[in-house]
This record gives structure tokens, C-alpha cells and sequence, in this order.
């Protein structure tokens, strides 16, 4: 059916429900899982470019946390996970590590919260960019 569930974190609360129920898929149908981490690259571009490389520092700590978190909750699952820690647009990256036999498991929102009416704006994006199946989890 599927090779692989792909989470994609932003290390946020609200994102941690898709990257569980996407590891309870991978554990229910005993394929692979990779979370993937994404430094927003506009994020970066928004801050004075003397700040950038400490900047990217703290953001790549931030991502490399969250991946530990989620490797962690893998492994008590017993799910096999790889993760990537990225750089570049969100949904660009989400995407690019999909094939089609894959699945990316996701929450409707991140970080940013709901500044949209009914998806996140990255979320919203793989949904029409993704050339697999993608898995929407209300974040609540």
C-alpha cells in the first residue's frame, strides 16, 4: 500500500498530533517513517543578515530537539524512522521527500496557529503540491 509515512514537525504541540497518529500508521501497517524538520528559509531572509548564521543555529537546536522528541516516540513504538533536519521552503521539502507510494501525515496547523480559515498555509500547500496521499489531522 504505502513505503513510507512521512511527519513533518515544526516541533509544536499542535503538529505533534499528526506526527503521532502518522507513527500509529507506520506501526500499524510496519512500513518506515520519516519526520522531517524544516528551517523556514523566509524566516531566515526576515532577519538582518549580521544575526543570520546565529540565527540558524538556534532554529537547526530547535528542529534537532523536536527530531530527538519524535525519534524517541518511534522507537517506544518500535516504528523504524529516519529524520531530516532541512533548509528551504516548508512545503517545497515536505513534498520533495514524497514519492508516490508514500503518505505524509500531518496536522491542519503548526506554529503559526490558525491564521488560516482552515488549513495552516504549509499544510494547505502540500495538499495541492503532493503527488502522494496526504493525511490531514485536526489539530484541536
Amino acid at each position: 500500500m504505502y513505503e513510507k509515512v512521512i511527519v513533518p514537525t515544526d516541533g509544536s504541540d499542535i503538529a505533534e498530533i499528526g506526527v503521532e497518529e502518522g507513527l500509529k500508521l507506520a506501526q500499524n501497517l510496519d512500513i518506515p517513517a520519516l519526520c522531517i524538520y524544516v528551517i523556514d528559509i523566509s524566516t531566515l531572509e526576515e532577519i538582518d543578515s549580521r544575526d543570520q548564521d546565529s540565527a540558524r543555529r538556534g532554529i537547526k537546536n530547535v528542529g534537532e530537539k523536536a527530531l530527538t522528541e519524535v525519534r524517541k516516540k518511534a522507537h517506544e513504538m518500535g516504528v523504524e524512522i529516519k529524520t531530516r533536519n532541512l533548509v528551504g521552503t516548508p512545503h517545497e521539502r515536505i513534498v520533495d521527500a514524497a514519492n508516490e507510494k508514500d503518505i505524509i501525515y500531518m496536522s491542519s496547523h503548526g506554529s503559526s496557529g490558525f491564521s488560516e480559515l482552515v488549513f495552516g498555509s504549509t499544510t494547505e500547500r502540500v495538499i495541492k503540491k503532493a503527488d502522494c496521499t496526504v493525511a490531514v489531522v485536526k489539530a484541536r
